[in-house]
């Protein structure tokens, strides 16, 4: 969580000098429901591929606010018309507030604790493992198995470890690549870092972007592929999945869907795969929103459905408490095989 409020943070700086250029909505209750409604009306680009009404949501949340409506109630109400939305890229914060995200999932932490790189480290990697700043990558080998392992915390220069991970395991038997509870950052550092295991172009995703006030203004597509670079190696790879993987975890994880010799395992992604930019209200407040639509390789959209894994596993807390790893061992086994 700490993550995304800096990514928020992020984005509020880049986004909020265009907004000093323009007249300011007036500070009161109403003016800033509206202001914020009518944001996504014009920008959020998923509403289809979640299912949501927007001027339903408009008259289900429109009475509640009022010239006399408090702080704290307008900040409800807002969440509430959010979190209908159930999108893990939409928030809202406020000061002396806790970050609000509209998806259910990352807002309760649902199954967080399913997962652990501490118990990873301690468990299954052999002495020697390499460990990032503040946890932004760790890898090694499987203890006992000529397996190498590497989990990524976010998508960024963090990536160019990759080379130097590949160098040493291009003769493994096989490799486990963890992005369970990724929480995203830029695809791009993927794409261009995974080179070597690739051995051909290959179409990941595309992906449409706002560009106007219409439901229907949009870019045209935009085909993202990934390219082979660098001596290829073709070894048996399986990527680790979980609810917490999102945005450019997911779309790392697009671009090994598209690789023969890879498998996905675990639970089913997020599903909130667009690019996230940030508005700020006359009040003060930060949000964020949603201005594009992605479709897979596939030409299908998971927004608000996640990518399902190829092989189905998830770890259950008793397990997790005593040191085991299902998921992971699960993996392993999968590539001894």
């Amino acid at each position: 969580m700490k993550k995304l409020m800096i990514q928020i943070c992020a984005l509020i700086a880049f986004t909020s000098c265009e907004s000093m250029m323009v007249d300011q909505p007036a500070t009161e209750p109403e003016a800033i429901f509206e202001n914020i409604w009518q944001t996504f009306e014009e920008e959020y680009a998923p509403f289809d591929e979640r299912n949501v009404d927007w001027e339903a949501e408009y008259q289900r949340f429109r009475p509640m606010v009022s010239s006399a409506t408090s702080e704290d109630e307008l900040f409800n109400v807002i969440s509430g018309m959010l979190e209908t939305l159930d999108d893990g890229h939409v928030t809202l914060t406020a000061p002396d507030k806790i970050l609000f995200v509209s998806n259910k999932i990352r807002r309760e932490k649902i199954d967080d604790g399913l997962f652990d790189t501490e118990m990873i480290r301690a468990n299954y990697l052999e002495s020697g493992f390499r460990v990032g700043d503040e946890e932004s990558y760790i890898y090694g080998k499987i203890k006992g198995q000529n397996i190498g392992y590497i989990f990524f915390d976010y998508v960024s220069d963090n990536l160019f470890v990759m080379d130097e991970f590949l160098a040493e395991n291009e003769n493994a038997d096989g490799l486990i690549i963890d992005m369970r509870h990724n929480d995203g950052g830029d695809f791009t550092y993927a794409f261009s870092e995974i080179g070597r295991l690739v051995d051909q172009t290959r179409l990941v995703f595309r992906s449409k972007t706002k560009n106007g006030k219409g439901q229907n203004d949009f870019t045209p597509w935009f085909d993202w592929s990934i390219h082979p670079s660098g001596n290829f190696i073709d070894i048996p790879i399986v990527v680790l999945t979980d609810r917490f993987t999102i945005s450019a975890g997911e779309r790392m994880v697009m671009a090994f869907m598209t690789l023969p010799n890879a498998l996905t395992m675990g639970d089913t992604t997020n599903g909130a795969h667009g690019t996230m930019i940030g508005r700020e209200l006359a009040n003060g407040w930060f949000y964020s929103l949603v201005p594009q639509k992605v479709e897979l390789f596939d030409g299908k959209s998971y927004e608000g459905i996640g990518l399902a894994p190829d092989i189905f596993v998830k770890n259950s807390l008793p397990d997790v408490l005593a040191g085991k790893d299902e998921t992971l061992e699960t993996a392993i086994a999968e590539i001894n095989n």
